[in-house]
């Protein structure tokens, strides 16, 4: 990244959106890099991730500063017997979990089920509620924020106030596991970027690629993962154009509707899809 800044305060990521803002710089908040391929070369941007990871857990609300790693917020929550092991397996920071709605498939149990409110940084502080989010499949209304003078102006989700139910310890525990051993049979247990696509129908991505004969595909050194059609693996040295190679292949095998759900990121800040 041309720019790149790890905000820990409030001033922080004022400072952030405002040195991107008088620079005519794109804003990208990076989480954990879950669903993000960036090209190859210096990006023109500001890329920020988040050193924030306070969690304030008061009765079943519970207060989650956005950096905090999804997966050990859920580990401690049911220590203190709050469920949140529906989410179990999903890699990335809290903020950015909001930001995607991440969750399980088309008819499972997404974030916003637990979310109550979000608090962001646009150039002014603001608290919404769920309802004003936009919350839907793998979607959310800070997906399509605005773009101003052809440079992208992500907000800068800071905290979100969730309402998880109680559970006893072990039954919580117990989940956890089945869920992890679920991932671990059915998709890859190696290092990915995540699920690529978003069906737009009722049918899985996974599934319309696997009909069109597509699973196993390798462009370069980017294949479609044989064991879930959904995962790109790097399997050598594969570059950002092996990446968006397969994606323009799968689009054009496949005459259903498919959304782009990686981010990938151009030189020039902007998304190639």
């Amino acid at each position: 990244a041309r720019f790149f800044a790890e905000p820990s305060t409030r001033e922080d990521a004022e400072l952030c959106f405002r040195f991107s803002k008088e620079n005519n710089l794109p804003l990208i908040v990076l989480g954990s890099g879950s669903n993000t391929v960036f090209a190859d070369g210096v990006i023109e941007a500001l890329v920020i991730r988040l050193k924030t990871d306070k969690v304030e857990a008061d009765g079943n609300t519970v207060r989650v500063e956005a950096g905090k790693n999804l997966a050990m917020l859920i580990n401690e929550l049911a220590k203190k017997s709050l469920d949140l092991s529906q989410l179990a397996g999903i890699p990335g920071t809290v903020g950015g979990a909001a930001f995607g709605n991440a969750g399980q498939g088309p008819k499972g149990i997404w974030i916003d089920r637990y979310i109550r409110k979000v608090e962001f940084y646009d150039g002014a502080w603001k608290t919404v509620a769920r309802e004003e989010c936009g919350f839907s499949y793998r979607e959310s209304g800070f997906k399509k924020w605005k773009v101003e003078s052809g440079k992208w102006k992500a907000p800068i989700i800071w905290r979100v106030i969730l309402e998880i139910p109680s559970r006893p310890q072990a039954e919580i525990e117990r989940e956890i596991q089945s869920l992890l051993q679920k991932r671990i049979e059915t998709q890859p247990h190696i290092k990915t970027a995540g699920s690529c696509f978003k069906a737009v129908g009722d049918t899985p991505a996974w599934k319309l690629i696997d009909a069109a004969g597509l699973r196993g595909l390798k462009v370069g050194d980017v294949e479609i993962a044989e064991k879930h059609a959904n995962f790109l693996l790097n399997v050598g040295h594969a570059t950002y154009s092996d990446a968006k190679s397969v994606v323009e292949r799968v689009r054009e095998k496949i005459s259903e509707p498919l959304d782009v759900e990686m981010r990938f990121v151009e030189l020039n800040g902007s998304f190639g899809f």
